[in-house]
C-alpha cells in the first residue's frame, strides 16, 4: 500500500485533458489497495457479469487503485498510456467533486446499480455527435460517461486519431475553470 501526490508527469497529462479546471494539488493517490476489487466483483455478481480484472473508485479527491500505476513512458510507453487513461477516467471524478461536491459519487453509484457496465456507455463517436446535435451538455452524461469521456479522449489524442467529436466536451471541461 501506498499513498501519493500526482507526480510532475501525471499532472501534465491531466491539464491536457481538464486544463486549469482540477486543482490537481488536491489529490491523492492509493495504490495497491485490494478493496476497490472486492467491491468490483461483489457489483459484478448482482448484475451476473464477469468481474473487471482491476477496479479503481473515487472518494472525493481521493483515488483507491488495486494496482501501482505506472505512468511514466520512459519506463513502459504502453502500460503509462493506459495506466494514464485509467488515471485520467478517475481524476474525472475529483473534478466532478471539485466542481460539484460529494453528490457525484451518489449519481455515480446510483447509475452503476441501476445499469451496470452499460454505465459506461456514451455511444462514442456518434452518440457525442448526436449529443451536441440535440444541445446536449457534458452534465447530461452520468459520471461514469464523462469519465470515459475524458478517458477515451485522452488515450484518442496521444494516439494521434481523430478526437474532433470529444473536443467539445473537453472544451466544456475548460470552460468550467
Amino acid at each position: 500500500m501506498s499513498k501519493r501526490r500526482l507526480s510532475m508527469i501525471e499532472i501534465e497529462q491531466a491539464q491536457l485533458v481538464f486544463a486549469s479546471s482540477l486543482e490537481t494539488e488536491r489529490v491523492v493517490l492509493h495504490e495497491e489497495i485490494a478493496w476497490p476489487n472486492r467491491i468490483a466483483n461483489f457489483g459484478a455478481t448482482l448484475h451476473g457479469n464477469n468481474p473487471p480484472s482491476h477496479n479503481a473508485i473515487t472518494l472525493a479527491n481521493h483515488i483507491y487503485f488495486p494496482i501501482k500505476l505506472s505512468t511514466d513512458p520512459t519506463i513502459n510507453a504502453e502500460v503509462a498510456l493506459k495506466h494514464m487513461a485509467w488515471l485520467i477516467h478517475e481524476l474525472t471524478h475529483s473534478w466532478q467533486y471539485q466542481m460539484s461536491g460529494i453528490g457525484y459519487l451518489f449519481r455515480a453509484l446510483g447509475v452503476q446499480i441501476r445499469l451496470g457496465p452499460q454505465a459506461y456507455a456514451y455511444g462514442w463517436e456518434s452518440g457525442l455527435e448526436q449529443a451536441l446535435a440535440r444541445g446536449a451538455t457534458f452534465s447530461d452524461f452520468n459520471p461514469e460517461q464523462q469519465g470515459e469521456i475524458t478517458r477515451h479522449y485522452y488515450y484518442r489524442l496521444k494516439r494521434g486519431l481523430d478526437i474532433s467529436a470529444w473536443r467539445p466536451w473537453i472544451q466544456a471541461i475548460h470552460a468550467s475553470a
